[in-house]
């Protein structure tokens, strides 16, 4: 195998890894966001509306950095 091979598929990787982080990080963030001002408020729209805006900024993201070509 040659080096450029290697990095390439290494590059191809980091690339995957990039996206799957960025896609789970936004709920998380913002779901948590939501969870704890539904503590301190007594409901459950913002732990559900935090989800959902963290799931569309992660896909926004997504296709910012990688989609548009």
């Amino acid at each position: 195998m040659s080096d450029k091979t290697d990095k390439g598929t290494q590059s191809g990787n980091a690339d995957v890894w990039a996206l799957i982080s960025t896609l789970l990080a936004g709920p998380t963030l913002w779901g948590g966001v939501g969870y704890l001002i539904d503590l301190a408020v007594g409901g459950r729209i913002f732990l559900i509306s935090g989800l959902l805006v963290g799931a569309v900024m992660s896909f926004y993201i997504v296709y910012v950095r990688h989609g548009r070509s």
